[in-house]
């Protein structure tokens, strides 16, 4: 997991929808937060990211010979994330539904909308104490958001690569 020069912590099969109530659900998507959510909801999915992103940032995580930092994320993710949607299946369970795409399948989403993980991911280390704050004097740089292929959904990670700025 760690070098000297570069740290990197892996979230394998992360959440792609917080509940917004018993039978709605909203997927994570950093502009679907500012577009027509209110703030009561956006805060309940923000609540909802830390803790799922909390559980993966290791407990003895010392960066402090790293300071100040830069934070580039990783979306590991088939080409088709977009069309991810959250059903009911006929056990009337809700789930997460994803298809393998055709071969000719174009994109129609923006991997720089998942900049809410990284913003998130920042909040935490600094919640956990692993940096004294996320202010520019520690982190650098940040909101970088690189998109990898891969081929099955449940394949998909996020990876968080912190390096010396």
């Amino acid at each position: 997991m760690e070098n000297k020069n570069e740290i990197r912590i892996e979230i394998p099969k992360f959440v792609t929808h917080i509940p917004k109530s018993k039978n709605s659900f909203v997927k994570i998507n950093g502009q679907r937060l500012y577009t027509g959510v209110n703030h009561y909801l956006r805060s309940k999915i923000v609540r909802e990211i830390h803790k799922f992103v909390k559980n993966y940032i290791p407990s003895d995580l010392d960066i402090s010979h790293m300071l100040p930092i830069r934070i580039k994320l990783e979306f590991h993710s088939p080409i088709n994330y977009g069309n991810v949607q959250m059903r009911k299946d006929n056990n009337g369970t809700y789930k997460v539904m994803w298809k393998k795409p055709d071969d000719n399948f174009v994109p129609k989403w923006d991997v720089d909308n998942q900049w809410i993980w990284g913003k998130c991911f920042n909040d935490m280390l600094t919640e956990l104490k692993i940096i004294p704050d996320d202010n520019v004097s520690i982190i650098k740089a940040a909101g970088e958001v690189e998109f990898f292929e891969v081929e099955n959904f449940e394949d998909r990670k996020l990876v968080f690569v912190i390096s010396k700025a």
